[in-house]
């Protein structure tokens, strides 16, 4: 099977922009998108990847798993432009500089006070799900911290509503989330469902009896930007401009 590829490339310490290069790759047909990222190694000099885990972009599209190249080939076709799933966050090739996203949300987290240090880590394992969407993280603390949230709401329990109120902001709050089942391929929509669940807890929660409860307050600004169409599926409707 042949490949035409274009590749990104980039080193943050030797690098002012990134550039592309590009490769033709004959190889086994009935071998994994592993291989391919080995057999580009070969022939790229100094070519980086995680070959631990995966999560970038062919042809715009994120891939977290190790697909057939048969199912590469049938889905994206044999030109395949290969980038990180950032290339804002680009470390090295197809790498993400992971601290540097983390070092977005230190404050954030720092205000957990009942959070110890290996639990905050925790959120390193979700920061490549935070960089599907193409919303700025300055717009959506992103899915991936949302699902941390999620995360710790189970482990945290006596600080559940803390947690959950703490992705409720209007301005980059959860409800802010979009769609990224097509976004990934093989297509995925476990995201998608665990954001709705989010979305629905806060919502919800308008119908908490104790009336001077703090969450009443916050669940019934958050209803009046995004409605809920009874009993049926999630309905967004933003109202841009309403503070």
């Amino acid at each position: 099977m042949d490949f035409k590829i274009s590749v990104f490339r980039f080193n943050a310490n030797t690098d002012y922009n990134e550039y592309y290069q590009s490769i033709d790759i004959s190889i086994d047909e009935n071998l994994n998108l592993k291989d391919l990222l080995i057999a580009i190694s070969k022939s790229l000099d100094d070519f980086s990847y995680d070959d631990k885990s995966f999560g970038f972009r062919i042809n715009n599209i994120v891939v977290f798993s190790n697909i057939k190249l048969l199912d590469l080939k049938s889905h994206f076709g044999t030109s395949l432009i290969i980038t990180p799933i950032s290339t804002k966050y680009a470390m090295k090739d197809l790498i993400i500089d992971k601290e540097a996203i983390y070092s977005l949300y230190k404050t954030k987290l720092d205000k957990f006070k009942f959070l110890s240090e290996e639990s905050k880590n925790e959120f390193k394992k979700y920061i490549l799900i935070n960089l599907i969407s193409p919303l700025d993280l300055d717009d959506y603390v992103g899915d991936g911290y949302c699902l941390y949230i999620k995360w710790m709401m189970i482990h945290y329990k006596d600080y559940a509503k803390d947690l959950l109120m703490s992705i409720a902001r209007y301005e980059d709050g959860v409800m802010n989330s979009i769609s990224v089942k097509n976004m990934i391929y093989p297509p995925d929509g476990s995201i998608d469902k665990e954001i709705e669940g989010l979305q629905r807890m806060l919502l919800q929660s308008i119908r908490c009896p104790i009336r001077r409860n703090h969450w009443v307050k916050i669940a019934k600004k958050v209803e009046s930007l995004f409605k809920l169409t009874a009993g049926k599926k999630l309905n967004i409707k933003l109202k841009r401009g309403i503070k």
